[in-house]
């Protein structure tokens, strides 16, 4: 029977990891993929591209795959802003990936990390940026997984109900675009554990369920080898208390649910 595995990790083909495939190799036998961070003009990388060469990355990725006689997938995490919303299909198409992530960094402007979203009206600043992801579900339907909801949210101090009242009705619009669409929703480590914002998961998992939503996927969003399967039992536990038994995998970007 296929075991779960993480869906969410970087090496070193993306900009913010130095990380390599040999670690996550020795550290765990279960299928493994990276997901590399494509990111048009980059404001957390001083506006520079930040995209994997896939021609550099699909070699390294077949001689691990000689070397240590296991198969490796090969991902990307889609930074998608509207403005550059051909560039990105484009890039996107020209590569064989087994797994897409899509996901709301930036703006154009600012990446929503940046610690000056602090200084904006929080009705404002969840607006702009569920209105942006929106847009993104909308015009990369064809993407496999939803990453990290709340992205935007990492660095306000909000409670589940400050946040239900103000992102609800755009949450609610997201989640019906998402399961239409038939996009996963993940469960981000990083988020959960380490900005401390699994109080958000535990509103928005019965709401996104209660939708008809049902198709999730955990992933650690690794950056280093220690971070593999980060918070996978606390975010495990939650989804089970909520009635979940099985989660998508994707592998030529087709699902495929596994029991957990």
């Amino acid at each position: 029977m296929t075991q779960y595995y993480d869906q969410h990790l970087h090496t070193h083909h993306s900009f913010d990891s130095t990380e390599s495939f040999e670690n996550y190799l020795n550290k765990t036998d279960k299928q493994l993929v990276s997901t590399e961070h494509l990111d048009f003009k980059n404001p957390a990388d001083e506006f520079k591209d930040s995209i994997p060469v896939f021609q550099v990355y699909n070699e390294e990725i077949a001689q691990l795959e000689a070397t240590f006689e296991r198969p490796i997938l090969r991902g990307v995490e889609i930074g998608y802003v509207p403005s550059q919303d051909s560039q990105i299909k484009d890039f996107v198409s020209a590569s064989p990936y087994d797994v897409l992530l899509l996901s709301t960094h930036q703006n154009g402007a600012i990446d929503f990390m940046d610690p000056i979203v602090r200084k904006m009206e929080q009705k404002r600043l969840i607006t702009e940026y569920y209105e942006q992801m929106i847009q993104s579900v909308e015009n990369m339907s064809h993407a496999n997984i939803l990453t990290h909801f709340d992205y935007g949210m990492r660095q306000l101090d909000i409670t589940a109900e400050e946040y239900q009242k103000l992102a609800e009705p755009l949450l609610i619009e997201l989640f019906k675009k998402t399961i239409d669409a038939g996009l996963a929703v993940e469960l981000n480590a990083k988020s959960f554990v380490k900005y401390g914002n699994g109080h958000l998961y535990q509103y928005a998992i019965p709401l996104y369920i209660s939708l008809g939503g049902s198709l999730f996927t955990l992933g650690s969003d690794a950056h280093v080898s220690e971070d593999y399967e980060l918070g996978f039992n606390e975010m495990g536990s939650l989804l089970k208390e909520n009635g979940v038994t099985q989660l998508a995998t994707f592998n030529k970007q087709q699902l495929q649910l596994v029991d957990f």
